[in-house]
Formats: C-alpha cells, sequence, structure tokens
C-alpha cells in the first residue's frame, strides 16, 4: 500500500478506536456518584493498549521518513488542492467561532468571580482565534508556495496557544486526584504543542518531516480521542462527567486543529511519494 493512504489511514483507526474506546471508558470505567474509577475497566485497559501500540507504530512511520529530513516547506506541503482549502477554511472558522464565543463567556460571567481566576482565559480565547486565522493563512501560503518573513510566522502562533490550553489544564485540574478524567485533554495539548512546534521548525530550524509525522499524528489521534469519547459518552446520556461550556469549546478547537493536522499529514505523504517517484 502506498505511504499516500497507508499513514492517514492507520492513523484515521487508531483515532477512531481509540475515540469509542474512551467513550465506553467513560460511561463505565468510572462510579457515576463518585466519579472513581471502577478497577479493571476493561475499555481503559484496551485504550492504553491501543495508545501504547499507536506511540510504538508512529516511532517506526518517523523512523521510515529520515530520508525526507530537510525537505522544504514549500515541496513538502504545498498545494492547490481545493479539499485542504476547504478544511483549512472550515477548521479556522470552528477556531475563531469557539475563541470569540469563549471571550464573551469570559467576559460576562459571574462579576464576582475573583480576576484572577478569569485571567487566563482572555489570552486562551484570542490566541484560539489567531490560531484559526493561521490555520486559513497557512492554506493561502502553501496554494502560493511562497513563504515570506512575516507569512512564515503563521506557524508560530498555533504553538503558543497549544501551549496556553496546556497551562489552562493544569489550573483547573491540577488539584483534582482523577488523573483518568482529564488525561487525554492534557495529553492532547501536549501533543499538539510539539506538532505546531514541529511544523515551525520547518521554517525555523532543519526541517523534520519524521518529527512531525510523529507530533500530528500523535495530535491527531489523541485529539479525536478525547472529543470523539466524550461525545459517544455525552450521547449516551450515562457518562462520568459533564463537561463545562469551556471545555466544549476548547474541544472545539481540539477537533478543529486536530483535523487540520490530519490534512497536513496527508500532503506530507503525497509529497513523499512524489519523491519516491522521482
Amino acid at each position: 500500500m502506498k505511504k499516500t493512504v497507508f499513514m492517514p489511514v492507520f492513523i484515521a483507526i487508531f483515532a477512531l478506536t481509540g475515540a469509542v474506546l474512551r467513550g465506553l471508558n467513560l460511561m463505565h470505567g468510572y462510579e457515576a456518584a463518585t466519579k472513581l474509577p471502577v478497577p479493571g475497566d476493561k475499555a481503559e485497559m484496551a485504550l492504553i493498549a491501543v495508545c501504547g501500540l499507536a506511540a510504538l507504530a508512529l516511532v517506526i512511520l518517523a523512523i521510515a521518513h529520515r530520508g525526507l529530513r530537510g525537505m522544504p516547506f514549500e515541496d513538502a506541503f504545498g498545494t492547490d488542492n481545493t479539499l485542504f482549502k476547504m478544511i483549512s477554511v472550515i477548521a479556522g472558522l470552528v477556531m475563531i467561532a469557539a475563541g470569540g464565543f469563549g471571550l464573551y463567556l469570559a467576559v460576562t460571567q459571574d462579576p464576582q468571580l475573583p480576576m484572577l481566576n478569569k485571567l487566563p482565559l482572555f489570552p486562551l480565547w484570542l490566541l484560539a482565534m489567531l490560531t484559526g486565522g493561521c490555520l486559513i493563512g497557512i492554506a493561502t501560503m502553501l496554494s502560493r508556495r511562497t513563504v515570506t518573513e512575516g507569512s512564515a510566522m503563521l506557524t508560530i502562533i498555533p504553538m503558543f496557544w497549544a501551549c496556553f490550553d496546556l497551562i489552562i489544564t493544569f489550573k483547573d485540574n491540577g488539584a483534582s486526584p482523577f488523573v483518568g478524567l482529564y488525561a487525554f485533554e492534557l495529553l492532547s495539548a501536549i501533543a499538539l504543542t510539539y506538532a505546531f512546534y514541529a511544523l515551525a521548525g520547518f521554517l525555523y530550524s532543519t526541517a523534520s518531516p519524521s518529527r512531525f509525522i510523529f507530533s500530528a499524528g500523535a495530535a491527531v489521534i489523541l485529539c479525536l480521542t478525547c472529543v470523539g469519547g466524550t461525545l459517544i459518552s455525552m450521547a449516551s446520556g450515562v457518562s462520568a462527567i459533564v463537561p463545562t461550556t469551556d471545555t466544549l469549546l476548547r474541544y472545539a478547537c481540539f477537533l478543529a486543529s486536530g483535523v487540520w493536522l490530519f490534512a497536513m499529514l496527508v500532503l506530507l505523504s503525497r509529497a513523499d511519494d512524489r519523491e519516491h517517484v522521482r
């Protein structure tokens, strides 16, 4: 099977499997009243095994692409594909909308809430909106296959958004003893930070497609597992957790960025096939 097909299909299968298992884990792996984990939950054990296999497979895929080291950004991702542009626009608009609504909630929420509690939300939602614009801008840059000093900056802002989301996750859940309930949220933010760092590395360091494949693949799998599992458990009506509006908005950003990174991996796999044809 060509890498053009194999790598995206492999990542999609692991992501969908993870989402189903995470949904089952949230439905049956925690006591509804206390939120205490149920010992020996089969879905949780299967999810851990799937994540371990996915990490191993991503390492193998990354090693297999070491020969692409130094590939220019335009050669790796350059495209005027209409579907990619559409995905970028939709993902960007979702992040802009989620960031805008989150900012509105941060401004209008309980005025008696201490300002220090609300303060971190303002840069989070502003960065989410800017990241949405960056996703659209990067797609435009790739369709023109021209990178300027100004347009290269578009690859940096998403990294700061993901990093700030990681900080918010720690702030909101750091004191909770139920690590399993927010573990995938935390891992998703870490993987997104690394993925956008690897993407920026194409323009600000030695391009490393292997690093991007591992980090972006992990981000896609973890984001879809986190968001998909939560949606499945919510739809079942027996979820162990009820996400807040802020959390749902953050998950919308996770989903949008995860889908966009998946599209970027598809572009990279096509570039790899073209390189082998030469």
